[in-house]
């Protein structure tokens, strides 16, 4: 949900000196993100290949049983390489790239600090949220791209973010 602009004009020589900066790494998320799921896809792939192969060398051993814990826990890890890949690939082209790269190339600072989720009297930015999504789904380092543009914004851009809702 979008709230009318709230924000304060603001002059900081800060913002000045990272805005063409910041503005590259949000233009360019989306296809930051899309490497990034493509190469946790192929990490998943490879990985659960690797976990069947060593399950039946130790099925071949008769050591099974010893490895099942092992490959058990390889497996969760590399599904959740394959999950968290598709996942981004699919947030990113949905949302990363319509609302936030396509914004940062453009500069509309009012509509990234104004594209929020109202939760009662507090507005939180809707890609807050999916870059800790992102962060969640390529263990902590993927949604930094979308998180450290963003952030930079709240707090050191041209315009002053309203947390509060009036």
């Amino acid at each position: 949900m979008s709230s009318e602009s709230t924000s304060k004009e603001r002059t900081s020589s800060g913002w000045i000196s990272i805005e063409n900066f910041v503005s590259f790494l949000g233009e360019w998320a989306w296809v930051i993100l899309l490497i990034e799921g493509s190469i946790f896809i192929l990490w998943g792939i490879i990985g659960l290949i690797w976990v069947s192969g060593a399950g039946a060398v130790a099925q071949q051993a008769g050591a099974a049983g010893l490895f099942a814990v092992d490959l058990a826990f390889y497996a969760f890890w590399y599904t959740w390489y394959l999950i968290g890949g598709i996942i981004t690939i699919v947030l990113a082209i949905i949302f990363v790239k319509p609302r936030f790269s396509d914004k940062w190339a453009d500069r509309d600072y009012d509509y990234l600090l104004n594209d929020v989720i109202q939760i009662g009297s507090i507005r939180i930015p809707l890609m807050l949220i999916i870059g800790i999504i992102i962060s969640i789904f390529l263990l902590i380092w993927g949604g930094l791209i979308i998180l450290i543009p963003l952030l930079l914004l709240i707090f050191m851009g041209p315009k002053e973010y309203e947390w509060k809702a009036y």
